[in-house]
């Protein structure tokens, strides 16, 4: 069988040729250089995006006539040995099928042996993670202090499985899933070598597919070009992988913003028709409500794997869309997707969760519920007026609108009644004859009745003394280090008021600030509370009683 399929044809040779893992490729060239190289290497990563290809490459870095190099020639008997898979000092072993101890003995027993023809023995061990305990066991003391010139190299997709005594033996590197990018610009070369003609929708829907592996990828590709012959439409991918047309997700998303409940059953009924498979559509639809929530958060399409005109296509939507709508309805389609794996009747599922779409009652913020409530008030308080005047006109009020009132009435009515006291002091605060010395005369009195009412307002505000009247206004001044108290009495400013109206039969409204000018000192005519924890050192250091207490139990103020 002569045939070679395009992920062997086109595995990668050199270093540079990898694709997407330049961090684990400049970091193997720059310890060949430096002569650096470790007894063991942990590639891990998903599969397909060049662990094992990466340790040939460096085998034959090692091994190649020329080296140890990063440019190994390819063309002598070491380099094509390794190549073709029949070299005899570099051993590539399935982790899976030979994964007891007595296979591992068998390999710790062909260590003895010294590298010939080569100049590295490299023993490459895929899905390693498959070993079993008694195997990693066996292998601890040869890992740590293995023979001159042997070299392990471990590929797993589970490094989490590996026991850490086998991790802390290895130099580890990660390899990354290759971008869609990366992907469709390796298909367009490969295709361009093949003389294969091939859409870019077409390479995008192989990308998506293969789902950041390149040989996947390559697989993927393999399959259409025996389909399609040399021209490849994206119509032709579509209808061999079995890929839903993004025109059906656009279609819920209008479907969404009619509140079609018809169209959406129709839809379901459609692809159930046309034998998609549901979890796909609904994984698709999640990915299309993605990008649009995307393009909505960004207002670009940057971020958008998706051809120009569905790009425009998704701008021009993402004003009918809000965010929070946006991650509900993701949440419906993740859910409901995990529920049709579970489920006997995934059809009914996916009518539910696209008639829930569809129904989906659209997010309002806390400011306009606000705004709605006010409307509502306003409406009520004209309903109430029309009531008033013309009793006759409404003998009996329907329910609902008696529902209404009876809900908004009251709170209106409340404020109504405040407006009127606040009238009423206004009129009485123009009327004010008070002074300062009026203020400062009842001063302890009002005190004393707001600390009845609330202690710690009383105590807040025995901090502050009132250095000024300016009309309806009390300045009441506190020392610039009393925030929190004048914080506290701004706070509770209706107690004091109705203090001071109580002692003085008139209103004044109470403005805090702080004593800049340090003028409290000499206008207060009551002496400010004094220093507790003063007074509890002049207690201790005068009473022998207090002192042998605090001795004895090590006692200390507390705030």
């Amino acid at each position: 069988m002569s045939y070679l399929v395009l992920a062997r044809k086109y595995r990668p040779m050199f270093f540079d040729d990898v694709v997407g893992q330049q961090h684990v490729t400049r970091t193997l060239q720059n310890a060949i250089e430096q002569n650096r190289l470790a007894n063991a290497y942990l590639f891990s990563g998903p599969r397909g995006v060049g662990k094992t290809t990466v340790a040939r490459i460096l085998s034959k870095a090692l091994n190649c006539e020329n080296g140890p190099t990063i440019s190994p020639c390819n063309t002598c008997s070491f380099c094509r040995e390794i190549n073709e898979s029949r070299s005899l000092d570099v051993f590539e072993i399935d982790g899976a099928s030979n994964r007891g101890i007595d296979e591992v003995r068998n390999l710790r027993e062909s260590l003895r042996y010294s590298p010939n023809p080569g100049k590295h023995r490299i023993y490459i061990i895929d899905e390693v993670h498959m070993l079993t305990n008694e195997a990693f066991n066996a292998l601890l003391k040869t890992l740590e202090e293995p023979p001159k010139n042997v070299l392990f190299v471990f590929a797993t997709t589970e490094a989490h499985k590996l026991p850490a005594t086998i991790l802390s033996r290895c130099q580890r590197f990660d390899f990354k899933r290759i971008t869609n990018k990366g992907l469709i610009e390796q298909l367009k070369n490969l295709c361009e070598q093949e003389n294969i003609e091939i859409e870019d929708e077409a390479l995008r829907h192989i990308a998506n597919k293969g789902d950041g592996s390149m040989r996947d990828s390559q697989s993927i590709l393999d399959q259409i070009i025996a389909y399609a012959g040399k021209t490849i439409t994206g119509a032709d991918v579509e209808n061999l992988l079995g890929i839903i047309n993004q025109e059906l997700f656009f279609q819920v998303s209008d479907l969404i913003l009619q509140g079609d409940v018809e169209g959406g059953v129709q839809l379901a009924a459609k692809i159930f028709i046309e034998g998609y498979d549901f979890s796909e559509f609904l994984m698709g639809l999640s990915e299309h409500l993605r990008n649009i929530l995307v393009a909505k958060a960004t207002q670009s399409t940057e971020e958008l794997d998706v051809s120009e005109e569905y790009a425009q296509r998704y701008l021009a939507v993402v004003d009918a869309f809000e965010v929070e709508d946006l991650l509900r309805l993701v949440k419906i389609a993740s859910e409901t997707e995990t529920l049709i794996r579970r489920s006997s009747n995934a059809r009914l599922h996916l009518e539910v969760a696209l008639v829930k779409m569809i129904k989906l009652s659209k997010s309002v913020t806390v400011n306009q519920l606000f705004q709605k409530l006010d409307d509502v008030k306003k409406k009520a308080d004209f309903v109430t007026k029309t009531d008033t005047v013309q009793p006759q006109a409404q003998s009996k009020p329907a329910p609902a609108r008696k529902f209404s009132i009876d809900l908004i009435k009251k709170p209106e009515a409340t404020q109504v009644k405040s407006e009127s006291k606040t009238d009423d002091a206004d009129s009485s605060e123009t009327d004010t004859t008070l002074t300062l010395e009026d203020i400062e005369a009842v001063w302890e009195k009002v005190l004393n009745q707001v600390r009845d009412q609330r202690i710690n307002v009383g105590s807040c505000l025995t901090e502050g003394w009132p250095t000024r009247v300016n009309g309806p206004i009390l300045e009441i001044s506190f020392n610039p280090q009393n925030g929190f108290q004048m914080s506290t009495v701004e706070r509770n400013k209706s107690i004091i008021q109705e203090a001071i109206q109580n002692h003085t039969g008139q209103s004044l409204r109470i403005n805090c600030v702080p004593d800049k000018k340090g003028v409290l000192e000499e206008v207060r005519k009551i002496a400010p509370p004094p220093d507790k924890k003063e007074e509890f050192e002049k207690l201790v250091k005068e009473n022998k009683s207090m002192q042998n207490i605090v001795d004895t139990f090590d006692a200390e103020f507390v705030e």
